[in-house]
C-alpha cells in the first residue's frame, strides 16, 4: 500500500511538471498585417495606402507583370514581407526604371518623383519580390531607393 501510495505521488508530480513546462514552449511568431495587407504580402492601392482601395496584392519572389486591370494604377505599396525588399519596376520607360520599397514598409508612390518628370503613381506595371537570400534592404539601406536596369530586364 505505502509503495502504491509513493508510486501514485511521483506519477502526480511527473504530470504536474509536464504540465507547468508545457506553456514554456514557445510557438511560430506570426507577423502583422498592415493597412488591410495580410504578411506575407505585398499590395498596391488605387489612392493612398491609408484609405484607398486594395486593387491587387502579389507573394510569389519572382518577376511578375500586373494583370491587365492593375497595370499602371498603383498610387500605393504595402511591403509586409519581414525580410525581402520589392521592385515595383516601370516597363514603359528605357531603359526600365524600379523603385525598390523595404521590408515592412509602407509607401505612397505619388511622394516619390519618377525619372520622367511626374511621379511613381499611376507608373507601375511589373513587380518583382527578392526572396531568400534577401536583407529586405534597398541597396543596403531600410530606405526607398531609384534605379534603372536594361529594357526586357530579367
Amino acid at each position: 500500500m505505502k509503495l502504491t501510495r509513493k508510486l501514485e505521488v511521483t506519477l502526480l508530480t511527473s504530470a504536474g511538471l509536464a504540465a507547468a513546462l508545457t506553456p514554456l514552449t514557445a510557438s511560430p511568431v506570426a507577423a502583422a498585417s498592415m493597412h488591410g495587407c495580410s504578411y506575407p504580402r505585398v499590395c498596391v492601392y488605387d489612392g493612398s495606402y491609408s484609405s484607398g482601395t486594395l486593387i491587387g496584392w502579389f507573394q510569389d519572389t519572382y518577376y511578375q507583370n500586373m494583370p491587365a486591370e492593375i497595370r499602371n494604377k498603383p498610387d500605393a505599396v504595402v511591403n509586409t514581407r519581414n525580410d525581402d525588399s520589392v521592385w515595383l519596376i516601370d516597363t514603359g520607360a528605357t531603359p526600365d526604371r524600379y523603385i525598390c520599397i523595404p521590408a515592412n514598409t509602407a509607401v505612397n508612390l505619388g511622394n516619390y518623383a519618377h525619372p520622367n518628370g511626374t511621379t511613381w503613381a499611376n507608373d507601375v506595371d511589373t513587380i518583382k519580390i527578392f526572396g531568400d537570400p534577401d536583407d529586405g534592404k534597398c541597396s543596403g539601406t531600410n530606405q526607398v531607393r531609384q534605379g534603372t536596369v536594361p529594357a526586357n530586364w530579367p
